[in-house]
């Protein structure tokens, strides 16, 4: 699908609520590897649900960008991302900008 394309279709079903925006999203496209993590588990940055579990199983993604982390890998892999990753996902690092 293009980006084109599912604009149009978000724009066909005329959602009020961005979270449910987030998750048709989602649906029609995949979870992105913009990612957040907690306590082993990891969650899609576009509409938080769980994709992964590395603390009672194994999660190997190695696209994977975490949100927040300021490493050399988040930023190489989130170079390699498309449109479909980051469609409605916020900067994973905007909120390292200003900070020491």
């Amino acid at each position: 699908m293009k980006k084109k394309e599912l604009i149009e279709k978000l724009k066909a079903l005329d959602l009020k609520d961005e979270k449910i925006v987030k998750k048709v999203t989602c649906s029609l496209i995949g979870h992105s590897n913009i990612q957040t993590t907690y306590f082993g588990y990891h969650y899609c940055g576009r509409c938080n649900d769980q994709v992964g579990d590395s603390l009672g199983s194994i999660y190997s993604n190695d696209k994977q960008v975490i949100i927040g982390h300021n490493c050399k890998t988040c930023y190489s892999n989130y170079k390699k991302l498309t449109w479909k990753d980051k469609f409605k996902v916020q900067n994973p690092f905007k909120q390292l900008i200003g900070e020491d």
